[in-house]
């Protein structure tokens, strides 16, 4: 079987993180947080990011 360097990098990548119980549990608070509507907004992480780069 042939695989694209990238693929086999998007594997060990996704592998690593599946493998690492605390940044699991974050995607599924993170999910949870998005599902009860507390996620920030497309506009709202522009903004954030204007502020930031216009303080530093």
């Amino acid at each position: 079987m042939l695989l694209a360097v990238e693929d086999l990098e998007a594997l060990e990548e996704t592998i690593a993180v599946l493998s690492d119980s605390d940044t699991v549990r974050q995607l599924v608070d993170s999910d949870a947080e998005l599902v009860r509507g507390e996620g920030e907004t497309e506009q709202q992480l522009a903004e954030a990011m204007r502020r930031r780069r216009s303080a530093g």
